[in-house]
């Protein structure tokens, strides 16, 4: 029992753990070259290397792995933020658990005639979601399953998150040619230093943030690329539940002493 539950938490670590490297290699990467492009500016001096070489500089273990990690895949903020923004809003709104608590809402029963009547703030439809339904007979029935849902998950979070150094990027690397000038303009007068790489940085970034917006969006009713994978892989759970009554009334309606059985309010 012991190993097959470390497999299973392995089964979902592993997208998890690919996903905090994929974004830390990226905001490496990026960073790296963000100080390569605008070293004369900086007053630094920074030699062209590898990746290798760079993932081996103590400073990238001590500072920029820890803040990926518990400024981004931790918190987890498309799956957990309360924001109205338009990638989180439509990544929220596919959760199956969702159905599960409108499920509920629907019923003539209510949280005074049901003792298993499932409130939001309970957040009983999302354990039940995970831990009995995804993780049990979903599982039991295709494995597989489970792991695709992971991964299409984790590609909307990849995609959402590079847009979030990208653009801290951006507005750095404007910020430090804006500056740049500004000070030069106080010391020398109007003048202009500013090299081809300087002005191709910012270029590059907006570049791959609108290739990203084109070909992920999380438009509500055209979603495209991951977006739509992610919508595509949940409207199956949702369907599965639905024609799987039975199984909720048995965990849910019929849990601990519930006796009542759902029956659908007339609108």
């Amino acid at each position: 029992m012991r190993v097959f539950k470390k497999l299973k938490n392995n089964a979902i670590e592993e997208p998890k753990r690919r996903l905090e490297w994929l974004l830390i290699l990226c905001a490496l990467i990026i960073g790296y070259f963000y100080i390569y492009v605008y070293q004369n500016i900086l007053h630094i001096k920074v030699e062209f290397i590898n990746l290798q070489t760079l993932i081996q500089i103590p400073v990238i273990s001590i500072i920029v792995i820890p803040l990926i990690r518990y400024l981004l895949v931790k918190p987890d903020p498309l799956q957990r933020s309360p924001s109205k923004r338009q990638a989180i809003r439509f990544f929220q709104n596919e959760f199956p658990s969702k159905y599960i608590l409108e499920r509920c809402q629907r019923c003539i029963e209510d949280e005074k005639s049901c003792p298993n009547y499932i409130k939001l703030q309970s957040y009983d439809h999302i354990r039940h979601w995970f831990y009995d339904i995804l993780h049990g007979a979903i599982e039991a029935e295709d494995p597989r399953r489970v792991r695709d849902t992971f991964e299409k998950g984790y590609s909307c979070k990849l995609l959402y998150y590079l847009t979030w150094i990208l653009g801290f990027a951006l507005a750095i690397a404007i910020i430090t040619v804006l500056y740049h000038h500004a000070y030069l303009i106080i010391k020398e007068g109007w003048t202009v230093s500013i090299t081809a790489f300087q002005i191709f940085f910012p270029l590059v970034c907006v570049g791959l943030l609108i290739l990203i917006k084109i070909m992920n969006n999380p438009d509500e009713n055209a979603p495209s690329g991951c977006w739509h994978a992610w919508r595509e892989i949940n409207r199956m759970h949702v369907s599965w539940l639905r024609s799987h009554d039975d199984l909720l009334v048995n965990l849910i309606c019929h849990k601990g002493t519930g006796t009542k059985n759902f029956k659908e309010r007339r609108s």
